[in-house]
């Protein structure tokens, strides 16, 4: 999607006309991608376009065996809203009572890079918590925002803690419009 038909697609009448024939779907900038989180150090390097300026949500996913496992998990989250759940606050500073239901903390630093100079464009470690989506055998949760204009980049991510306790899991990392348009 370029430019012109993503500002279409944020108009009311033909908006809404390009959103029923499909026009306005924006495929990920980052497909789903398999990572472990079982150890630290990097577990996405990878090349990508953004067609767009604009703020890009980059999201991981956790498969279950099935919906039953989904429903007794308390690894993700319940996806209860919290003011800690936009990934910019430390799981320590969070006062215990109110750390029930947010899941483990997932901290995880991204470096993005504007290609092909390599200049780095940010450089952050977000705390990803709490369940942001659930479907039948899967739960989502977001791991921060990254604004970008349009053009080439590498984006680096690396787990910061060993999460042993996902080794059963299924986990895809994502990074995409974040947008329903």
């Amino acid at each position: 999607m370029g430019p012109i038909a993503y500002n279409l697609c944020h108009k009311e009448v033909i908006g809404v006309a390009m959103w029923i024939t499909g026009l306005c779907s924006f495929p990920p900038l980052i497909t789903p991608t398999d990572v472990s989180l079982q150890e630290p150090g990097v577990v996405l390097r990878k090349d990508f376009n953004a067609p767009l300026d604009k703020s890009y949500l980059l999201s991981l996913r956790f498969v279950f065996p099935s919906t039953e496992a989904r429903l007794k998990d308390e690894l993700v989250g319940d996806g209860r809203h919290s003011k800690y759940c936009k990934g910019d606050v430390e799981y320590e500073s969070i006062p215990l009572n109110e750390r029930q239901g947010l899941g483990l903390p997932i901290p995880l630093k991204v470096a993005v890079r504007k290609q092909p100079e390599g200049t780095l464009v940010i450089e952050q470690t977000f705390q990803s918590l709490c369940k942001t989506f659930h479907a039948t055998n899967d739960k989502g949760r977001s791991v921060g925002r990254i604004n970008l204009k349009e053009g080439a980049y590498r984006i680096e991510v690396s787990n910061q803690l060993a999460q042993p306790a996902f080794k059963d899991l299924k986990v895809e990392i994502s990074l995409v419009s974040g947008d329903a348009k």
